[in-house]
């Protein structure tokens, strides 16, 4: 069986932080999805994380997000700004009307500007040095910001023809 017969799954997730039950989680799913290879053998999974939090990509699609947060409710203020929201707590934010209404907000042309920061914010950790970790064949920076959701979105676009900006 050739790489073309085989299904790709990009399994998106946060690697949430630094704490011990963090990592863990993160190795486990990791592990989960290495193993889930080997049985269907007709399957490649690939890892799509955002580091710490998939809030990071959506502040991306409307501003720069370049500095490392400590905590993941830091991106509620990041949120607010980039859309011009009023949200007062994270929850408020998370609940299904409203994060509808942000995606309703977003344009083609804010993906591709999402994909674009997401590769500055990649290309800035090589820069400074920071050491690509390789966990059961998948790779990732421990540091934040760091994100790799743009890699399948950018393949989505383009296999199917989506001019970029």
């Amino acid at each position: 069986m050739s790489v073309l017969d085989k299904t790709e799954i990009t399994h998106i997730f946060d690697r949430e932080s630094e704490e011990a039950v963090h990592i863990q989680q993160f190795k486990t799913t990791l592990e989960r999805m290495k193993e889930a290879q080997k049985i269907g053998k007709s399957i490649i999974y690939t890892l799509g994380y955002s580091n710490f939090s998939f809030d990071l990509w959506m502040v991306l699609h409307k501003a720069d997000c370049n500095g490392s947060l400590d905590y993941r409710h830091q991106y509620f203020s990041c949120i607010n700004k980039a859309y011009g929201e009023q949200f007062s707590r994270m929850d408020e934010y998370k609940k299904e009307a409203n994060f509808k209404r942000l995606l309703k907000k977003l344009s083609l042309s804010d993906v591709w500007t999402a994909i674009s920061r997401a590769k500055v914010i990649m290309k800035r950790n090589f820069e400074k040095g920071y050491q690509l970790q390789r966990y059961c064949g998948y790779e990732f920076y421990t540091e934040n910001p760091s994100l790799s959701i743009w890699i399948i979105v950018e393949k989505i676009l383009k296999e199917c023809g989506i001019p970029t900006n």
